[in-house]
């Protein structure tokens, strides 16, 4: 039996500036397939429809999954046929509603007053329909036999193994140029995206939008959050209450940015692998208990090196002032010499 879990909490900025969450999750299960799929609405100007636009793109993603899942067979048969065939083919599936979905949406609802108001004319005259829904998404598909997951943008993938260790396959969005996110919006979307697959079974695939990782220091730390989230996907209410206030400290704390994040497992596979992630989350405990010991150390390193520096520096700035001091003394001293004395005969003759 295929379980998942979706949680959104909208960020810190978004509340203090009275601002919708741009952010959704959500997932799909059946007997045979489950489906997880996040979004993220870039939120900016000319972007101002991206909440509508993230929605779109999640429950397009989780319709076209259900239609080349329509017959489980087959579909098991082309993805071992040619999985990288199939999984662009679900691509273009997704970016073709999604145009679809977001322009209907467009004629049903003209730009009103109020969204013209952040704009100039011209302004809005330059942008693409398609760009004010802009957002990016993320999907992952588990089977009994194979899995696989497809990334458009910024966000997080991660793939609890049956060990209990989390990675990462997809790493960054290497695909667009800097300062630029890849979107659903953009007109070469299908050559952005990245994916991953695999025929060995998870125990569960995790997917979150970037206001999650952002909230962390780094990759490692990150990645064993994911792997605390798996060791307690055997209560599924109790996790997503915690999952809500710990999402609301982070964005508080940390990115301030929406957080949401989507999560799909298979029930008897976590039964029988769930202390193999409870043990890695011990183990990465001590991990985390040196990494901070070494962090401390290096800080220690740090201080103790600038404060030599600065008594190096004191000790060069005192050094150049009694170079200096002594400079001073010399050329009075040689000043002195240098005074022309009056002859014997001057002196003589002064004093008659």
């Amino acid at each position: 039996m295929y379980i998942g879990l979706s949680e959104a909490v909208r960020g810190a900025s978004h509340v203090e500036s009275d601002t919708v969450c741009q952010d959704y999750a959500a997932y799909k299960t059946t007997d045979t397939y489950a489906i997880a799929a996040v979004a993220d609405g870039h939120g900016s100007k000319k972007h101002f429809r991206s909440d509508i636009g993230s929605k779109a793109g999640v429950d397009v993603a989780i319709k076209a999954v259900e239609e080349f899942c329509s017959d489980p067979g087959e579909f098991k048969r082309k993805f071992q046929d040619d999985p990288d065939h199939l999984i662009t083919k679900i691509q273009k599936f997704i970016i073709k509603n999604w145009y679809d979905v977001v322009n209907e949406h467009y004629r049903n609802n003209p730009v009103r007053q109020e969204e013209r108001e952040k704009l100039t004319d011209e302004e809005l005259s330059t942008i693409k329909i398609e760009s004010i829904y802009g957002s990016t998404l993320l999907v992952a598909v588990l089977t009994d036999t194979f899995s696989f997951g497809m990334q458009l943008g910024d966000g997080s993938l991660v793939v609890i193994k049956q060990c209990g260790e989390a990675y990462m396959p997809i790493i960054d969005d290497e695909s667009c140029p800097a300062n630029l996110t890849s979107s659903l919006c953009n007109s070469n979307a299908i050559k952005m995206f990245n994916y991953f697959y695999s025929y060995e079974k998870p125990l569960a695939i995790i997917l979150s939008t970037d206001g999650l990782y952002t909230s962390f220091s780094n990759r490692e730390s990150f990645e064993e959050y994911n792997c605390l989230l798996a060791s307690q996907l055997n209560d599924i209410e109790l996790l997503k209450s915690r999952i809500n206030k710990n999402f609301i400290r982070r964005t508080n704390a940390g990115s301030r940015d929406d957080i949401s994040v989507s999560i799909i497992f298979e029930k008897q596979m976590l039964d029988e692998n769930l202390i193999n992630v409870q043990m890695q989350v011990d183990i990465n405990k001590n991990k985390a208990a040196i990494r901070e010991a070494e962090e401390k150390a290096k800080q220690l390193q740090r201080k103790a090196r600038a404060e030599q520096i600065r008594k190096e520096k004191k000790l060069l700035e005192e050094a150049e002032k009694a170079a200096m001091a002594r400079k001073a003394k010399l050329k009075q001293t040689k000043g002195i010499e240098n005074v022309e004395m009056p002859s014997p005969d001057e002196v003589k003759d002064g004093e008659e």
